[in-house]
């Protein structure tokens, strides 16, 4: 029985905010479309069950195609920005970090990590070896932050970022069926009926996906960077122990016994 709700991305907050809520806007036009326009034909409780369950089932494959979607689109991002926020930061040659605030984020980073982010490009090595050693850093600094409870800020940033991202991912499809209720209501008129709510319903949601997508290149990125500003603040904390710390406490705990 777990699988219905792993499936229908209801197990946990990221699932429902970064895969749930993009599925869920990208269908509201079709919903309300389909549920006004039923509304000409039917009963007002037949047309409103109709809305629902075209919301219902059209979120969770346009989530899950979101979702998708927003992973498959991720490193054409990042490269349109000269990498994630995290590399990009803690790179030697960055500018837009002062050096006295990148030599606290690496100090933290092996602090927490263990693993160290070099000042500047070893002699024999090149940007893009010094890339990979920040990527693989900042990525064992996530999975070990991951879930601790001080970490709160952590995670809604990064649900945050997963929705804009995901969002992001499927801004023309959105505008693209939003536009397809418009010329559907069109039609409606066309045969002689009067669907004034389904008109009204589909214009403002093309409208407002329009207005939504012309911001989001711009929201994505600045997501992105609010969740490398996290990460960095809460590795900073004095609370999370280094890999030394804790291999200490496991051995006291071994003598104990």
């Amino acid at each position: 029985m777990r699988l219905v709700p792993q499936f229908f991305a209801l197990t946990d907050r990221y699932e429902r905010k970064a895969r749930l809520l993009p599925g869920l806007l990208v269908a509201v036009g079709p919903a309300l479309t389909a549920g006004a326009l039923i509304h000409e034909l039917s009963t007002w409780y037949t047309a409103a069950g109709a809305a629902v369950g075209v919301e219902f089932l059209a979120a969770i494959v346009f989530g899950h195609y979101a979702c998708a979607r927003g992973r498959a689109i991720e490193e054409s991002l990042w490269a349109s920005w000269g990498g994630p926020p995290t590399t990009r930061w803690l790179r030697p040659t960055d500018t837009e970090c002062s050096e006295q605030q990148k030599s606290k984020w690496r100090g933290a980073i092996k602090r927490v990590t263990g693993m160290t982010i070099p000042a500047s490009v070893p002699e024999g090595a090149t940007a893009a070896s010094v890339d990979l050693t920040i990527a693989d850093a900042t990525r064992q600094l996530r999975y070990t932050l991951r879930n601790k409870p001080n970490a709160t800020i952590l995670q809604s940033h990064n649900e945050e970022y997963g929705f804009a991202r995901n969002l992001y991912a499927v801004r023309f499809l959105w505008v693209t069926l939003a536009a397809i209720c418009v010329a559907c209501c069109c039609v409606a008129f066309y045969l002689e009926l009067k669907p004034y709510a389904a008109i009204a319903a589909s214009g403002t949601v093309l409208v407002a996906s329009i207005l939504v997508a012309t911001e989001l290149p711009k929201y994505v990125r600045r997501c992105a960077d609010r969740y490398a500003e996290s990460l960095f603040a809460v590795a900073m904390m004095p609370d999370f122990p280094s890999p030394l710390d804790d291999q200490r406490q496991k051995s006291e705990s071994t003598d104990r016994t």
